[in-house]
């Protein structure tokens, strides 16, 4: 008979990630539809009626998940929230996830992974360390799932981002010696760019459109990415704003700055090669080899002292 704590673990368990999965694949449209009907019951007073003619799930269960939420966020200490928000702005928050659902999500992911590994303790009747150890394995690993498919997703963006900003640098060249101004050259990126970089060129315009400085809009950019390349190129055109130098001649030495570290990298990456070759060769590689040449010399060998003795 399993016991009630079990029982518990479960419910609250698939409780915490069928409400953290709704919130990450349905939160924004959630948000423009709250927002859209917040604006149209702005001047009436049946706000009361409203809310109960609302579903179950979005009068109980969600403002349920938001307390539980907001409390494991406010236990989490602050380094571990400032890491876990740099990530979530480096990958460009794909899902639109807030730090307390992510953190929640984790939560229950280390729930599932822990009732997985009491099914198999049981299943195996496991028992003393052994079942410590299986079950503690089981909720590190699973907390630390999502923060690890966060990680790379935010490292795959950088590196997008970082691979493409030579070639974005030479179409600003190109365009800002053509007479265009550094704004219109970075709007005519956003629209040739379809990548990572180009939507943060977009986004910087917009919030240059919407009043914000060039400076803090450029500055948000480097935010939000953290791919080094890019903060020395936006340090290097806003103190040429700055100082009124000429633009082009900043673009074209950054340009050829960003080509060098580019082929730099390429170099140190085929020179990585052998080494991560190695591996492969001592283990799979040459003992395929050695039994497939060796291997009839060696039977010869074994039958011409068989024969002898």
């Amino acid at each position: 008979m399993l016991s009630p704590a079990i029982y518990l673990l479960a419910f609250s368990t698939v409780f915490l990630l069928v409400v953290a999965v709704y919130e990450i694949f349905f939160n924004s449209k959630r948000q423009l539809a709250e927002r859209l009907l917040e604006i149209k019951n702005m001047d009436t007073g049946d706000n009361e009626e409203d809310e109960l003619k609302k579903p179950f799930f979005e009068r109980l269960i969600r403002p349920g998940f938001k307390k539980i939420s907001a409390v494991l966020g406010s236990v989490t200490p602050r380094e571990f929230r400032n890491s876990i928000e740099r990530k979530i702005s480096y990958s460009g928050n794909p899902w639109n996830i807030s730090f307390n659902a992510f953190v929640s999500l984790q939560a229950a992911m280390a729930l599932v992974f822990l009732l997985l590994a009491l099914a198999f303790s049981r299943l195996r009747g496991l028992e003393g360390q052994y079942f410590f150890l299986i079950n503690g394995l089981a909720v590190i690993i699973g907390g630390m799932l999502p923060y690890n498919i966060l990680n790379t997703q935010a490292q795959n963006r950088q590196k997008e981002i970082q691979k493409a900003l030579p070639d974005v640098l030479d179409l600003l060249l190109v365009s800002v010696e053509a007479g265009l101004s550094f704004t219109m050259s970075l709007k005519r990126v956003a629209e040739q760019e379809t990548g990572a970089l180009g939507k943060e060129f977009a986004r910087a315009l917009e919030e240059m459109r919407l009043g914000r400085t060039h400076e803090e809009s450029l500055r948000g950019i480097v935010k939000r990415t953290g791919v080094p390349d890019l903060s020395s190129f936006i340090s290097a055109v806003i103190q040429s704003e700055q100082l009124g130098s000429n633009i082009a001649k900043t673009l074209r030495i950054q340009a050829s700055t960003m080509r060098q570290k580019r082929r730099q990298r390429a170099e140190e990456a085929a020179m990585k090669a052998p080494i991560k070759m190695l591996f492969p060769l001592v283990f799979f590689i040459f003992p395929t080899l050695f039994v497939v040449l060796l291997g009839p010399a060696f039977l010869r060998i074994f039958q011409s002292f068989g024969d002898m003795f």
